[in-house]
């Protein structure tokens, strides 16, 4: 978490649209596991956002989630995006979808 800041997103099933509202965004970011938390990071972002992607869960943890995080676009979708890397702790998002990934060793 930097500066304190941790933002919840609700992860949606891949194909689910979003709410009628919403409005979305294709977003360059790293998806990782940690101990008790999944974090995505908007690249260019100060925020981590709190997120659940089951499949990609799975994923990275037959490439041993300890070690591994996953670059890649993921399309985020709220009533009030604006520009996605300002996001705060009351904005609602949906994770909906991701695409082009690139695993990748953990530094």
């Amino acid at each position: 978490m930097i500066a304190g800041l941790s933002l919840t997103v609700l992860a949606t099933g891949m194909g689910e649209a979003a709410t009628p509202a919403a409005e979305c965004r294709v977003v360059q970011g790293r998806y990782a596991i940690y101990v008790n938390h999944d974090r995505l990071w908007i690249i260019g972002s100060k925020h981590l956002l709190d997120v659940s992607i089951t499949q990609l869960d799975k994923e990275l943890e037959a490439r041993g989630w300890e070690e591994t995080v996953a670059y890649g676009e993921f399309t985020i979708c709220a009533e009030r995006l604006g520009d996605p890397l300002t996001l705060t702790t009351h904005d609602r998002v949906e994770v909906t979808g991701y695409n082009h990934l690139d695993y990748r060793h953990r530094r």
